[in-house]
């Protein structure tokens, strides 16, 4: 996998962690590599300023079809273990959303987002000893169809809240993340109903799970 890792550390804040750091990036995208071939792909990971900081540790996101950032809180005392169990895993699932993009597929209306997020969740959980995401946890008894039904009306909407279905913008209306635990279910339907997993089904598009 053509892919550079780079982690900037002016400000001396990976210090602690940073041989740890390059070995776990670099043997993340070796495995993934047994799944996807990328080129041209930079990984950047930085230190997460104050807005960026999330309860996991670690933030993730595709900036530009050449860029994915990391962003990781350096001041958690647990910043070791998040990079153990959570930094493949949080690679893995940008770089699928890369894979489907490279590949063409669509990722405009709420239902085609809700179904990317939900195959890069699935796609992650081959990098986390098959688990579900820790995000889920405070999901796991809500159940999806309930908040699939509340998200019908703006499925075809390409002008969608994203903070709203996916961030917790307003909790009275959707739970924090309600968006990705929708996608991993509609994702997780198909494959009972009709096969394939996250890596086969990475250039499908979105209206084949409907």
């Amino acid at each position: 996998m053509d892919t550079k890792l780079n982690v900037l550390n002016a400000s001396s804040k990976f210090d602690d962690v940073l041989t740890l750091l390059k070995k776990e990036g670099h043997e993340a995208l070796s495995e993934i590599s047994n799944f996807f071939m990328l080129s041209q792909v930079d990984i950047v990971i930085s230190p997460a300023s104050k807005e960026y900081k999330t309860d996991s540790g670690i933030l993730g996101c595709v900036s530009t079809p050449y860029v994915i950032d990391i962003l990781l809180d350096t001041d958690r005392k647990d910043l070791k273990d998040i990079i153990r169990n959570e930094l493949a895993s949080v690679i893995a699932h940008e770089i699928h959303h890369l894979v489907r993009s490279s590949r063409g597929v669509q990722e405009e209306t709420l239902f085609q987002v809700l179904v990317s997020e939900g195959l890069a969740c699935h796609f992650e959980t081959y990098f986390n000893g098959n688990k579900s995401p820790q995000i889920f946890e405070e999901l796991k008894d809500v159940e999806w169809l309930e908040l699939y039904k509340l998200m019908e009306s703006d499925l075809d909407n390409r002008n969608f809240d994203y903070p709203l279905y996916f961030g917790g913008k307003d909790e009275s209306k959707l739970p924090n993340r309600a968006g990705y635990w929708v996608g991993f279910n509609l994702v997780l339907n198909y494959i009972i109903k009709h096969g394939g997993c996250a890596v086969t089904l990475a250039g499908s598009p979105a209206e084949v799970f409907v």
